[in-house]
């Protein structure tokens, strides 16, 4: 009844000679968003026993990612400025309630106050929390930044004043000064983990990236007024870029703590030390998920509230309502942007991949006489590897990426760069901290430093790796495994 009900109403909107029309239409439609969707993530992880820390976890993409993790088992720590915000509490219950998982919680982390960070770094360390995660000892398997995600700026800068510009790329460097603390405030901590585990940071990143490589250079200082005559598809894009690059130099740092550098031969020795070059068991990636409506598109053009609940741009929502349906189609949905993220934490860690054994060696086989017997033979297909997790690479649709251009090849390999972009932000992170403590009136730790926690958490008797001359900022020696 119903299928006669709906076959007669379409007969009588569209004429009959229309109907394959439209039905083309809709099938095009359907591929386009198909398309514009992107690769889905294929691979899957059992994550029960797993500790997942996420910031940004409630923005579109970062809800998305807690209920995919919440689904696989893994209790999910979600790192918020606020726990007395009420929709928090209700969106973790959603989640609990959904997948049935009940390790999820929030804790309270503002990513951008190095004194919050720090807080909840000595509470973590010393397994003082109420939520959950008071193991014996605490263990970090991955964490997942998507803070950095969500696009900042509005196109309409006639209708910005200074301020508000300024306050933008406030938020831009806090963002990369908050990613760049947490990362060197935990490292000591994961250092002591066993070397087997699998430790990830994954960074989400804006897909804007490419409009920089052409000309890209770390900024000093100077680089916020300068910023006040940029437009802000370049500051986006510069933001982008700097994160992936830093990304790529953080591990190359982790690379190094686990390959002690090789003793000098003298010139009347006859053999030249051989040493195999190890690879950290903790990876740091980033991760480009595309340009997503909610938090790309609508953005952008201003079609949201800031954080005082005031609409960014009235001509950017009624530009945004008006295209909405084109919008819809060529951009990305929450479920699609948070596909790649998820590819870069099931993707094995090489840690994990068996061990090649003799028995897995093929051996020769003898060769025929008989031509006919070579004639029937068929060559063998060599097997694909397994993909691995690149430490320091890029991933955008659910597989890894090269920056465009051979410019974009030199800035990911050239250490220099990297050290660059490092160093800017080292120097960022020490004025920030110094801010804050004018304003709040503390005296609390020098910047650069870990804290007192971390100093007493990494001093275990483990062998001793010297990072003084590849992990500026973070002085003195740290006790790794």
């Amino acid at each position: 009844m119903a299928i006669f009900i709906i076959t007669e109403g379409i007969t009588k909107l569209i004429p009959s000679g229309w109907l394959f029309s439209f039905a083309g239409f809709i099938i095009g439609l359907t591929l386009l968003r198909a398309w514009t969707s992107g690769r889905t993530n294929t691979r899957d992880r059992d994550l029960h026993g797993r500790l997942v820390l996420v910031t940004g976890g409630f923005t579109a993409t970062g809800l998305e990612i807690m209920l995919e993790l919440a689904k696989r088992g893994a209790q999910i720590v979600a790192l918020v400025p606020d726990l007395s915000d009420p929709l928090v509490q209700v969106l973790i219950q959603l989640i609990q309630q959904t997948t049935g998982n009940e390790l999820v919680f929030a804790e309270k982390c503002d990513m951008t106050s190095p004194a919050s960070m720090r807080q909840f770094h000595e509470t973590f360390v010393k397994g003082r929390t109420g939520t959950g995660i008071e193991a014996e000892p605490p263990r970090i398997d991955a964490v997942m930044f998507c803070h950095e995600y969500t696009h900042i700026g509005v196109w309409d800068r006639l209708g910005r004043s200074k301020a508000q510009r300024l306050e933008e790329e406030d938020r831009r460097r806090k963002n990369a000064y908050g990613t760049y603390f947490f990362s060197t405030l935990f490292l000591p901590f994961l250092l002591r983990s066993p070397p087997e585990r699998d430790i990830r940071f994954i960074n989400v990143v804006n897909p804007m990236y490419a409009a920089a490589v052409s000309q890209f250079e770390p900024k000093g200082v100077a680089g916020v007024a300068a910023s006040l005559s940029t437009s802000v598809t370049q500051l986006e894009s510069e933001r982008s870029l700097r994160s992936i690059l830093f990304a790529r130099h953080f591990q190359r740092v982790l690379d190094a703590m686990v390959n002690p550098p090789v003793p000098p031969t003298s010139q009347d020795s006859t053999q030249i030390p051989i040493t195999l070059k190890k690879q950290s068991n903790i990876k740091f990636v980033t991760a480009c998920p595309g340009f997503g409506l909610e938090e790309s598109i609508a953005p952008f053009l201003g079609a949201t509230r800031d954080e005082a609940g005031v609409l960014q741009s009235r001509l950017g929502r009624a530009l945004y309502f008006i295209f909405w349906p084109l919008l819809f189609f060529v951009s990305k949905s929450a479920a699609a942007t948070s596909q790649t993220p998820l590819y870069t934490l099931c993707v094995p860690h090489h840690s994990r991949l068996p061990k090649p054994s003799a028995e897995a060696v093929p051996t020769a086989e003898p060769q025929s006489s008989s031509p006919s017997s070579n004639a029937s033979a068929k060559p063998k297909r060599s097997q694909e590897p397994e993909p691995v997790l690149a430490g320091g690479g890029l991933y955008r649709e659910c597989d890894m990426v090269q920056l465009p251009s051979e410019r974009g090849k030199r800035l990911m390999e050239e250490e220099s760069v990297g050290r660059a972009v490092w160093e800017w932000l080292e120097a960022g992170v020490k004025a920030w901290e110094e801010e804050e403590k004018e304003r709040l009136g503390t005296t609390d730790a020098k910047p650069g430093e870990s804290g007192p926690s971390t100093t007493a958490a990494a001093e275990t008797a483990q062998p001793e790796v010297d990072v003084d001359s590849t992990l500026p900022g973070l002085k003195g020696k740290f006790k790794a495994s």
